[in-house]
């Protein structure tokens, strides 16, 4: 069985990872010797890693919702309804004092795990770290699946990561054409696209592809069509 460290290629699966190994396991640590400091620094690089991939995602998402504004300011239609973005509210700062190469001491420290006298399979299993024996993925033949529910009006658009880096997102609101809307590393994206004239329902289209290494892999969603109301 490979005993290969994983450090997961998706950034939110290095997030799960770290998550994974910051898991009260007392009798773990223990056994192979991993430090209060380990620990410590474990927490550290988890709470500072959450907190970017969060704070990027909401800049993101505000980001693309001020290009909807300015683009509806300048080309319309008229009859277009105008909902200023709400300002972007950053999750807490971590109050730790945050360090570079978060993933080069998780492999470290990984390393030293699997080197330790005291290291099994099973133990391997427990923490994670433990390279699966599973068929490659075939990225060639990635299709994302999108699903939608709904926030204050505005379609929240949903998928899966499936390894991949980020997806690409594109919209089409009406006009007949699909247009970038945002290219995002977590699964959940708000489209906060001002919405149409109360009383008046535009059918709003979406479809997204994933990217690797800034480069489109796989094939396009089917599209997902969502009717979207005035309020």
């Amino acid at each position: 069985m490979s005993t290969s460290s994983i450090i997961p290629r998706a950034e939110t699966s290095k997030r799960w990872l770290l998550k994974q190994l910051n898991a009260p396991r007392p009798k773990c640590a223990s056994a192979l010797d991993i430090t209060e400091s380990d620990l410590a620094q474990l927490k550290v690089g988890l709470n500072w890693f959450d907190y970017s991939l969060k704070a990027q995602d909401i800049t993101q998402n505000y980001s693309h919702a001020l290009v909807a504004l300015k683009n509806t300011l300048r080309d319309g239609p008229k009859s277009t309804a105008i909902n200023l973005p709400s300002p972007s509210l950053f999750p807490p700062t971590p109050t730790s004092e945050p360090y570079a190469d978060i993933f080069g001491f998780l492999g470290a420290l990984i390393t030293r795990i699997k080197n330790h006298k005291n290291y099994t399979d099973a133990i391997g299993k427990a923490l994670k770290i433990i390279a699966t024996q599973s068929p490659g993925i075939d990225f060639a033949s990635l299709q994302p699946a999108l699903s939608v529910d709904f926030q204050g009006g505005h379609p929240v658009l949903h998928w899966k990561s499936n390894s991949t880096d980020v997806i690409e997102l594109e919209a089409d609101h009406g006009t007949g054409t699909f247009n970038l809307l945002t290219i995002q590393l977590t699964p959940g994206y708000q489209d906060n696209t001002p919405l149409p004239t109360s009383g008046t329902a535009v059918l709003w289209k979406y479809r997204t592809i994933y990217r690797i290494h800034d480069a489109q892999i796989g094939h396009w969603s089917q599209v997902l069509e969502v009717g979207v109301k005035g309020r």
